[in-house]
């Protein structure tokens, strides 16, 4: 009967110990709000809208949808002062990126969401979010600069920018170094929620941009211990054609939590460029709500060259045809 008991004892201690070390293993793991989970689940989200392709519209389809009485909800994210007086579109809403989330409520069920700025960049980085939140949400191409060629409302964003015409390379960077995901500390208990959460905080941090003069600075200061990781966001034609010296392409629509996501360094700052800088941008807002060091290149590859060849029909243009804006008395 002792020797029963003696082995009872023993099994209640090794069960107890396991126990432990089980909890101890969840507690260096979190799958809660902060831990590979939820950011798993998050990536999941943002992965299914870029895998369908970032959303755009034309100046023309935006104007045809007014014509048609399509239900349309406006946001124009340039400054209040510019807004009045250099005019925008009709019905039309003047928000702050910081503010977009709390305004959510705002937006009728079942509108699409046109977002606008000067250039695109902005938007870009609205439409993103407003799309991770389930919203038919798009971004208007090239912004004011594509709305009207007019100066005095677009302010020549797009029209003062001149190329650059720096180094390219042919050079091919395969993904091979594979990385920890970043570390996301969240108060939310579930995807939208943490989704919010995460986007909210990167608005009121500030969107983050950089030239490419800086890039390139970045790359022949002669300092690798504070090189960006570079990556295009291209397919492989145009990537073979020439881009920026060191760049790591990603193949569009290929960073899902299973796949390229675990090739970005989580302590680096990331640069993402494509042609615009607009398709950059909303790749961005879902690294960051990841916890990337994410940045978009201002106006991509239309900042460094005049290449046919590479930017096609990316390249900007003037519209040709001037759409309706209004004033605020």
């Amino acid at each position: 009967m002792k020797r029963i008991f003696h082995y009872l004892t023993l099994a209640l201690v090794i069960g107890s110990l396991a126990m432990f070390i089980g909890c101890s293993k969840d507690d260096n793991n979190p799958t809660g709000p902060s831990g590979p989970t939820m950011q798993n689940q998050m990536s999941d989200v943002g992965d299914d809208y870029l895998t369908g392709g970032t959303k755009n519209i034309t100046a023309e389809a935006l104007f045809a949808d007014i014509t048609n009485s399509v239900p349309l909800f406006i946001i124009d994210f340039r400054s209040s002062a510019h807004y009045d007086t250099c005019g925008h579109i009709e019905n039309a809403h003047n928000w702050t990126i910081g503010n977009l989330p709390d305004n959510l409520s705002q937006i009728p069920a079942g509108a699409k969401v046109v977002c606008v700025c000067y250039t695109g960049q902005t938007a870009s980085w609205a439409t993103s979010f407003l799309r991770m939140k389930g919203y038919d949400a798009y971004n208007l191409k090239f912004g004011m600069c594509g709305w009207t060629a007019d100066t005095d409302v677009n302010l020549n964003k797009w029209g003062s920018l001149t190329p650059n015409m720096q180094t390219l390379e042919t050079d091919n960077h395969p993904l091979v170094t594979e990385y920890d995901y970043p570390t996301l500390t969240l108060s939310a208990s579930d995807v939208e929620g943490s989704i919010t959460e995460s986007c909210n905080a990167q608005f009121d941090a500030g969107l983050k941009y950089i030239s490419a003069n800086d890039v390139y600075a970045n790359i022949n200061d002669g300092n690798a211990d504070n090189d960006v990781f570079l990556l295009c966001y291209w397919t492989e034609a145009p990537y073979n054609l020439g881009h920026i010296p060191g760049s790591y392409r990603f193949e569009p629509g290929s960073l899902g939590f299973e796949e390229n996501l675990k090739y970005l360094p989580p302590n680096k700052q990331i640069v993402v460029y494509c042609y615009t800088g607009q398709t950059s941008a909303q790749v961005c807002t879902y690294l960051r709500m990841l916890g990337y060091d994410a940045w978009s290149m201002l106006y991509g590859m239309n900042s460094v060259t005049d290449r046919d060849d590479i930017l096609g029909s990316t390249k900007y243009h003037a519209p040709t045809t001037d759409y309706p804006v209004v004033y605020t008395n």
